[in-house]
């Protein structure tokens, strides 16, 4: 289930979290989070655990990182469902630095070990039809990842 993807994914930034006093919220609506797909739950709990902690990493002592998962259905057929899930990682203060954004989205220079984390999670997220966005805004930034995923069908 989504549920247990995004907690797992939650629950690897919470030290780090607690230890700078930002608060980490899911806001999401419980029928995004009740699905159940087929895919790499593994490699989708990495993906969003490793930009929850550079989402955490960026954001000032005492701010805020928020999670919403949004949920698309489109039918193929007669019988296949996909998902088409878009996880929304907003969190507070100035936002990432550019060269961690030249070195996920152009691949460019020597990578950080952030770098390289991002660079990967990108490549995962692409092979899942997806792609990433990076949102800036005064006082906050919003990472939007989006994933195409088969449902499970319940009947069986």
């Amino acid at each position: 289930m989504v549920q247990d993807i995004l907690v797992a994914s939650i629950s690897q930034v919470m030290v780090k979290s607690n230890e700078k006093g930002i608060q980490v919220a899911n806001d999401s609506s419980e029928h995004s989070l009740k699905e159940t797909l087929y895919g790499d739950s593994l490699r989708l709990q990495q993906i969003l655990a490793d930009f929850l902690w550079i989402s955490v990493n960026f954001t000032p002592a005492g701010g805020q990182v928020r999670i919403i998962v949004k949920l698309a259905k489109d039918k193929i057929g007669e019988s296949i469902q996909l998902a088409n899930l878009e996880f929304r990682i907003m969190h507070t203060g100035g936002g990432i630095s550019e060269e961690l954004l030249k070195q996920m989205f152009e691949g460019q220079g020597d990578a950080s070990e952030e770098g390289i984390s991002l660079v990967v999670s990108r490549k995962l997220v692409k092979l899942m039809n997806g792609d990433i966005q990076y949102l800036r805004s005064a006082g906050s930034s919003t990472f939007i990842i989006s994933v195409e995923l088969p449902i499970a069908d319940k009947s069986m």
